[in-house]
């Protein structure tokens, strides 16, 4: 009797071994875009920290977007005017509208690749990091308690690079940008939804309330949808 029970004993916890091995693997899993050979130099939707580690590249790429804005607010009459920003264009924009303090070249750094894609009117977008040289005493407030609650909530991911990224459909409500109910976390290959934040993993609940600036050069962002590989913003003339 004995024996059968050490052999259940040993069985069990073999089998949550391998299922531990395996959740390990799916949480500190990198996307595909990021490890095939020579993809984040050549992904079109992909931008790499030599490109954003320097303020003054950021100042180039936030005026370019600025440019743009100003080329389809010079041609059209509307009261409402769109402006399309590829997956690529959208990676520069969320770059350039990120608060100072977390765009710093110590914080730029240790992110490895950002990576956007468009899809059935869905937006996915998210960074590889190196957490061991992510420099939480100088992120803002609000993002060091996301990756304190990120790390504390899964430990493997401490001291090496792992991809978190947010999938979903963005809407303005309320004067900021939020992926709303259906949005998911993701860390690794592994998708969690809000009530997985709320209510199992030690996160802040508006995690997934995206901190963009509604703000584009002269156009205050009112509205944006997807349409193919493209982010339509729409708003009003400033």
């Amino acid at each position: 009797m004995l024996k059968k029970i050490g052999l259940v004993a040993f069985l069990l916890l073999l089998g949550g071994g391998g299922w531990l091995a395996y959740a390990w693997q799916q949480v500190t899993h990198l996307p595909d875009w990021y490890t095939r050979e020579s993809t984040p130099e050549t992904a079109p939707s992909t931008l790499l920290p030599t490109q954003i580690d320097d303020p003054a590249e950021i100042e180039s790429l936030a005026f370019g977007l600025h440019q743009k804005v100003d080329r389809v607010l010079s041609t059209t009459a509307s009261q409402t005017p769109e402006v399309q920003l590829t997956a690529q264009e959208f990676n520069q924009f969320v770059v350039t509208s990120l608060p100072a303090q977390a765009r710093s070249p110590k914080v730029i750094t240790s992110v490895k690749a950002m990576n956007t894609k468009i899809e059935a009117g869905q937006l996915q977008t998210g960074i590889v990091v190196d957490t061991s040289a992510l420099p939480l005493d100088q992120l803002p407030s609000e993002y060091q308690a996301t990756v304190k609650g990120l790390l504390q909530s899964f430990p493997v991911l401490q001291d090496k690079e792992i991809y978190v990224g947010v999938e979903g459909k963005p809407q303005v409500q309320q004067g900021k940008v939020v992926l709303g109910e259906d949005a998911r976390l993701v860390v690794g290959n592994v998708r969690f939804s809000y009530g997985d934040i709320r209510d199992r993993i030690n996160l802040p609940t508006n995690l997934l309330d995206s901190p963009i600036n509604l703000q584009l050069g002269q156009l205050q962002i009112k509205d944006l949808n997807f349409q193919d590989q493209t982010v339509i913003l729409k708003g009003q003339a400033q």
